[in-house]
């Protein structure tokens, strides 16, 4: 289903006709809608839960930044003729031994060693232009990192470079009529059942989400057991 669709069928299913027009456009369903998907995103691990980002790196650049990225999990970093793992180091331990200087006065290398980069500033609508030049490590899109995670790299890229960044990651927001997502296109019901547990959540009725929690639990077990079959096949022994 896309946006359209959903709307439509939540005006069907729950009766809220105040949420969703007459010509089905959006009269506050999104709204439920977003943050029903989200509940599902949060609420337990299945296969479209991991992700992969490319950004590109250019000469230079020691910092990538990307939205919606719930949990960095693993990065690579791919050359036109190599790709190869960075290992991850804790963020002080990253700017103490390889980021003490300068960009202008760091010599340019391959990276081995990555740290998630703090992205948040206070107040949150500061501008760090005038910081930076002393700072030198921040790269944080100002005044707008709500949605970013950022990965700072150990050196400056010698070349070009192509950085994976592999992760647990929110499913795209639907925001035009037709939009669709991982959820509405394969778990229609799902996601509209999660969509009325929020409403639920909002009109504090407390008995209305245990019932769907109760209902939305029941149909996520059957997609974590599929992840699980997906995880143990081909594994016939232990290692050790």
């Amino acid at each position: 289903m896309n946006l359209l669709q959903l709307r439509a069928k939540l005006r069907e299913l729950s009766g809220r006709f105040d949420l969703v027009n007459d010509d089905f456009s959006d009269n506050g369903a999104d709204f439920y809608i977003y943050e029903g998907q989200r509940y599902l995103d949060r609420m337990h691990e299945v296969q479209k839960s991991w992700a992969s980002c490319f950004r590109f790196v250019e000469v230079g650049g020691f910092a990538i930044q990307f939205p919606y990225c719930r949990a960095i999990k693993e990065v690579w970093a791919m050359s036109t003729s190599a790709r190869w793992q960075l290992e991850k180091k804790d963020l002080q331990d990253l700017i103490t031994g390889y980021l003490t200087n300068l960009p202008s006065e760091r010599n340019l290398g391959e990276p081995l060693y990555y740290s998630p980069g703090i992205t948040r500033y206070i107040p949150e609508n500061v501008s760090t232009e005038d910081f930076e030049s002393f700072v030198g490590w921040l790269d944080i899109p100002s005044g707008n990192a709500h949605e970013y995670n950022t990965v700072l790299l150990n050196v400056p890229v010698e070349e070009k470079l192509a950085i994976e960044v592999k992760g647990l990651f929110y499913t795209a927001q639907l925001i035009n009529d037709e939009d669709e997502n991982h959820w509405s296109v394969a778990h229609p019901l799902l996601l509209i059942m999660a969509t009325q547990r929020m409403m639920e959540v909002t009109n504090r009725n407390t008995q209305g989400v245990n019932d769907w929690d109760n209902a939305i639990t029941d149909y996520n077990k059957g997609l974590g057991m599929d992840l699980v079959e997906e995880l143990i096949s081909e594994v016939n022994q232990m290692e050790g």
